[in-house]
């Protein structure tokens, strides 16, 4: 592993690559098989943590970290907004 920072170009395909993968395998996953399911999952929180981090971190070097991080926050309470409506509750956060 290199001890440079990603290229702009880098850290885009680390993330585009993160969320194909995971389209892939939630498309591809028997969701009878819980043992399997709990397993991708593990994998997904994982992937997706670096997915989030890497972005942020792009948003950083690009001068945008404030303006990303106030429209995560926007969907964050959208989609808070959407589970109450739908009676999901605040336990599904």
């Amino acid at each position: 592993m290199s001890d440079r920072d990603p290229t702009n170009a880098e850290a885009l395909a680390a993330i585009a690559g993160i969320a194909m993968t995971a389209r892939d395998l939630i498309e591809r996953l028997d969701r009878l098989d819980f043992r399997a399911t709990g397993e991708t999952l593990d994998a997904l929180h994982e992937h997706l943590a670096v997915a989030g981090g890497s972005a942020l971190h792009l948003a950083n070097r690009l001068g945008c970290e404030s303006e990303v991080e106030r429209l995560v926050n926007e969907g964050q309470q959208r989609l808070k907004s959407f589970r109450a409506c739908a009676g999901m509750g605040a336990g599904h956060e």
